[in-house]
């Protein structure tokens, strides 16, 4: 199928001007699952100054008119071609198709939910797939006008990226009465009367209502100007031939919009009405608008009782008063939906003013702090796009980093000072860049500001240095120029290029005439280059412990480019002291050479300085973006007490230098899994402490040889039963812990009888101490499934008790982790089948990948399918059969089974050059993990 180039848009916008967009979708029929594809009409204005060009389409085109005129339908599964359109003169197209349902997040995506048979829609088409639910024009700087007019069943929920003029934004009629919260708080309605939860009636009549009730009330708030319906905007059909009745939503005219970002989302969602936001942008060169925006909050029925929407509101309010007073303009979106949506392929997508997340970021287990952190920071994340990224859009997928990566630095930026979740800087080091560093030492990295040919290219971009690695970047940006400076460059950014596109020049200007600074040198060395910089302290000592020198050295990570960068950073010292570490000075300096002094004043040029360098720490505070080496003496310090650092945001810095030991064979990989198990469970900040334990995970089971992993395993194991059984611990560690006992055990050999005596107990909900919700208890029923001590009868049976759409997916991940052949072979045949979802196939293959199994039979027929895979699915499904399917199991002491499936992965590439470059690119990588692993495997005899 084609795959947009950036010549072909750049030719086709230098012809097109877009002026508006108008769909009428009909969904009537999408509650018949037999029905696979629904109807759509696109009626496009545009001038064209060239007589031919091409639409985006993927499905069955029926019929083209030019003006009101039928012409020939010329469609290559892709593209319509149109020819001998008038040219200098408005003209109008009309295209009239029928689109697929997808199963795969990609276009406009189906789900009946298994537990209620309700059914939900929703879009998703970054970077280019707004083409399989209607045509247009699809890339992003073709902005028009949209208008959308969707036909569904009487009694669905509809919205869209405009105001619903039919007058049906507020919740629809209900079967009980309504509850409300104070003006200001999220109001929430009943929809069913068996969906309710009877009161509390300890409760008094002013506190808050069950968020698990979800809302559907005509009153919850009053109506708006110009909300009811229209003239000549039926709000509700009387279908031909006596069906169910339907009702058509008009949508309000949106400003200007890419295609990527419009949406649609329809079907039986439950609905938090969050009230009213209002206010404006303020601070120097401010708009001067005020505005109300609506807020409401949506999930499917069945997770209503889980929605969380006082945590998610209050974020929401929390991000709209940052942004607001930072950026200068006002949000002009109108109102603001937030729409968490099943088997979806991202954590989230910033369409304005309806925003879809992963409902995986809700849970019927209650969260942990670290999970409603995760969760804050996607919000604000997606809401920063409604700025950089929808406001100011890419104006092709090469410059996707800048929102991208600006969105990523923005919302941590506001977790961190305008939510109770104060350590997401310190999450941000320990985790996110951990995502840029591993993507950043691939054959395959490539600069920030990437070349991207066309749109294959553009979906594999999507990664670890688009978003944590430009977000470092420009976190480094911002302490070079100035905050000030900084958010002064971004109003102007916003002001000059507001509802259209720009360019990473068009940013820099704006930066630079805000800081003064030339930026030319900083431009070329961080976004055009590859490859992370490693910074490292040497000192010299000398007489009676006193420290000659101390120099920051700056050279390039192995295989990296030899770039030197400037850096603006702060490198601290620290003692040990009544077995605490203490900051003993605090140096900031300023670097573009391959070696600076740090301490340019001598305070550490006197007898007895070294006693204050038991540690050194090199960008303290995590100020820029490099590989931070630990000398010796500080790598010690480190794994034996950095636990007693006072300050969380060192603390992160510092595991983060050990965890890149390990990955680069500096530091063993058992010293930092014990070091983790000593000192996890006393780290306050706890998306660090639940980071930690990842670590350690990945540690023991990835970098570790396996003759050396059981008592890895053991120890771990012991550990994370002694502190699940602590009434010291609290419940979100508590919970912490026993994730990291499930996958410890989970795919291992022989374990040990206390280990299964927990799962079993995690399995049955029934753990002393911790509150185990169903994901947790089915991924110890996994993890029991896995090491053959839950069968297929005994997982079909704990399905049956409580048939949600999420346990059916967990349910399908433990039966592709039974260790048996015929499982395995089952399993394996239903991923090929093209019958599974997204997640089904993800699931399916995490089964098989983490199974006490030791067959290799797979090893081979992974291989064998990869090809013909990529090219009979989508691109991410493709994507997710490879990550899930990648046999990349590594183990120096199985010599035999390592080499055979490096050099089977080498002749893969060797024998497939033509293939897909997104494929192949995958397949460097995975190759270059299982490189990593053994080699370091092999560092530690």
């Amino acid at each position: 199928m084609y795959s947009l180039t950036r010549t072909d848009a750049a030719a086709r916008s230098a012809l097109v001007d877009l002026e508006s967009v108008d769909v009428r979708l009909d969904l009537s029929a999408a509650g018949d699952t037999g029905s696979p594809t629904f109807p759509v009409t696109s009626v496009l204005t545009l001038t064209v100054s060239g007589a031919e060009t091409f639409l985006d389409v993927i499905g069955r085109v029926e019929e083209l008119l030019v003006d009101g005129v039928p012409r020939r339908v010329e469609h290559d599964g892709a593209r319509l071609w149109l020819r001998d359109l008038p040219v200098g003169r408005p003209v109008e197209l009309e295209v009239r198709a029928r689109c697929e349902y997808s199963r795969t997040g990609e276009g406009l995506h189906r789900y009946v939910d298994p537990e209620d048979s309700r059914t939900y829609l929703y879009t998703q088409f970054e970077p280019a797939d707004a083409r399989r639910a209607w045509p247009c024009f699809d890339q992003p700087d073709l902005k028009a006008r949209w208008t959308f007019h969707v036909t569904a069943p009487e009694g669905w929920v509809v919205a869209s990226n405009g105001e619903d003029l039919t007058g049906s934004r507020s919740p629809l009629p209900t079967s009980g009465a309504g509850t409300t919260r104070t003006a200001d708080a999220a109001k929430l309605h009943p929809v069913d009367a068996a969906l309710t939860h009877p009161a509390d009636p300890a409760q008094s009549p002013s506190s808050t209502p069950d968020p698990a009730v979800p809302a559907q009330s005509p009153s919850s708030t009053p109506d708006r100007a110009g909300e009811g319906p229209g003239e000549g905007h039926p709000a509700t059909d009387s279908p031909s031939g006596g069906g169910p009745a339907v009702r058509t939503h008009h949508f309000a005219p949106t400003p200007p919009l890419s295609s990527y970002i419009t949406a649609v989302v329809a079907g039986e969602w439950a609905v938090v009405d969050g009230g009213t936001w209002r206010g404006g942008a303020t601070g120097p060169g401010s708009d001067g608008r005020t505005v109300e925006v609506p807020l409401r909050l949506m999930c499917r029925r069945a997770l209503a009782p889980h929605m969380d929407s006082e945590d998610v509101l209050a974020v929401t309010r929390a991000g709209l008063d940052f942004y607001h007073h930072r950026y200068g303009t006002t949000y002009p979106w109108g109102t603001y939906d937030q729409v968490f949506v099943p088997e979806y392929n991202l954590g989230a997508m910033e369409n304005p003013g309806c925003v879809t997340f992963n409902e995986h970021y809700l849970s019927r287990d209650v969260p942990t702090v670290a999970q409603r952190q995760g969760r804050a920071n996607t919000i604000l994340h997606e809401m920063c796009h409604m700025w950089f990224g929808d406001l100011v859009t890419p104006a092709w997928w090469g410059d996707l980093w800048l929102k991208e990566s600006f969105a990523d630095h923005q919302g941590t930026l506001a977790a961190a000072t305008a939510t109770p979740y104060t350590g997401e800087w310190a999450a941000f080091a320990v985790g996110r860049k951990a995502w840029a560093y591993e993507q950043d030492q691939y054959p395959t990295t490539h600069p920030i500001a990437a070349d991207v040919p066309d749109l294959d290219a553009a979906r594999n971009n999507f990664d670890g240095i688009t978003y944590a690695k430009g977000a470092a970047v420009l976190k480094q940006l911002v302490a070079w120029v100035g905050e000030e400076a900084f958010f002064a460059g971004a109003r102007s950014y916003f002001r000059d290029h507001a509802f259209s596109s720009a360019t990473l020049a068009d940013l820099l200007a704006a930066l630079e005439g805000s800081s003064g600074l030339d930026l030319s040198a900083w431009d070329r060395s961080w976004l055009h280059t590859t490859g992370p910089s490693v910074l490292e302290a040497r000192l010299r000592a000398g007489e009676g412990g006193a420290v000659e020198a101390l120099d920051l050295v700056q050279t390039p990570a192995v295989g990296a480019q030899d770039v030197l960068r400037p850096h603006s950073l702060v490198v601290s010292t620290w003692a040990l002291r009544d077995r605490t570490l203490e900051r003993t000075h605090r140096f900031p300096v300023r670097t573009e050479a391959r070696s600076t002094p740090v301490d340019t004043e001598g305070v550490l040029a006197r007898a007895g300085a070294l006693d204050d360098l038991d540690l050194v720490v090199v960008n303290d505070e995590d100020l820029t973006y490099a590989v931070a080496r630990l000398d010796e003496r500080s790598t010690a310090t480190a794994l034996a007490s950095i636990g007693t650092c006072p300050d969380p945001l060192t603390r992160a810095v510092v595991w983060a230098s050990l965890w890149n030991g390990v990955r680069d064979g500096l530091v063993r990989p058992a010293d930092l899994v014990r070091s983790v198990l000593a000192q996890a469970a006393s780290e306050t900040a706890d998306a660090v402490a639940e980071r930690l334990l990842a670590m350690a995970g990945a540690a023991l089971d990835t970098y570790t040889r396996g003759s050396r992993r059981g008592g890895l395993r053991g120890a771990s194991a012991a550990t994370a039963r002694e502190q699940i059984g602590s009434t010291l611990l609290p419940a979100d560690r508590a919970r912490a812990w026993a994730r990291f006992l499930v996958l410890t055990a989970t795919g291992a050999p022989d374990p040990a009888p206390a280990d299964v005596e927990v799962l079993e107990r995690i399995a049955g909900a029934a753990l002393p101490g911790v509150e185990v919700g169903p994901e947790l208890a089915w991924s110890a029923r996994t993890a029991l499934a896995s090491v053959g001590r839950a069968d297929r009868d005994r997982l079909d049976s704990w399905l049956q008790g409580a048939a949600t759409g999420e346990a059916r997916t967990w349910h399908a991940r433990s039966v592709a982790a039974l260790p048996d052949a015929a499982s395995r072979a089952a399993a394996w045949e239903r991923v090929l089948s093209g019958a599974l979802s997204n997640e089904a196939l993800s699931a399916t293959l995490w089964g098989l990948t983490h199974s006490s199994w030791e067959g290799t039979e797979l090893d081979g027929a992974f291989f064998e399918e990869v090809l013909g895979f990529w090219t009979t699915h989508s691109i991410g499904m493709g994507i997710r059969f490879v990550r899930g399917a990648f046999p990349g199991h590594a183990d120096i002491d199985v010599p035999e089974r390592s080499t055979r499936l490096w050099e089977r992965a080498e002749s893969w590439l060797q024998e497939n050059a033509s293939a897909p470059g997104a494929l192949r690119r995958l397949m460097l990588e995975h190759l270059d993990d299982l490189g990593r692993a053994l080699r370091v495997q092999e560092a530690w005899t």
